[in-house]
């Protein structure tokens, strides 16, 4: 009953959304979110670490890897934002425009996150901080979640060639009109 109610494909159309910001064929913004992604989560750790052990350390290691979150996130978007204006199928896909909305998001609370700790990392994790950083790591999985589901489930960003084996559509059925 359920290979029944999968939406057709056409045969010509390949499960495979080749970057056009790629080197050597791999994606680049797929490579540049990791650090970003591990930054912007890891602020939560470390506002929780300095509620835990106090001291400054713990705060400036949170105002820093906001930072760089901050940074590496824009170079990522940007190369993100060309892919999604120049390939018209990405385009198409919900799940490409709910994961560029949710990564703006994310920008916007790490800007917040840098903007709130730059006069005094330690004073500006309670309540605030902790708040911040909270909202953030949810939104990094938010957006890394809907990401992971543009290349694991919609191809986007990955190469390899077209296996009418392994599709699991009915590509013989016409669209219905």
């Amino acid at each position: 009953m359920r290979d029944s109610l999968q939406q057709p494909t056409p045969p010509e159309q390949s499960h495979t959304v080749p970057s056009r910001v790629a080197v050597a064929k791999h994606p680049v913004h797929p490579m540049l979110v990791v650090f970003p992604i591990a930054f912007l989560g890891s602020v939560l750790v470390t506002d929780l670490a300095h509620l835990w052990r106090g001291g400054t350390f713990w705060a400036q290691a949170s105002f820093w890897l906001s930072a760089a979150g901050l940074i590496g996130g824009v170079l990522a978007g940007l190369v993100g934002t060309v892919d999604l204006l120049l390939i018209r199928e990405v385009r198409r896909h919900v799940s490409a425009w709910n994961h560029m909305i949710a990564a703006v998001m994310v920008l916007a609370l790490a800007a917040a996150s840098v903007w709130l700790r730059w006069p005094d990392p330690a004073a500006a994790v309670w309540p605030w901080g902790l708040l911040l950083s909270a909202m953030l790591a949810l939104l990094v999985a938010v957006a890394g979640w809907l990401g992971g589901t543009l290349s694991f489930r919609h191809g986007v960003g990955v190469y390899g060639e077209y296996d009418p084996e392994a599709d699991d559509g009915d590509d013989d059925v016409p669209p219905a009109e």
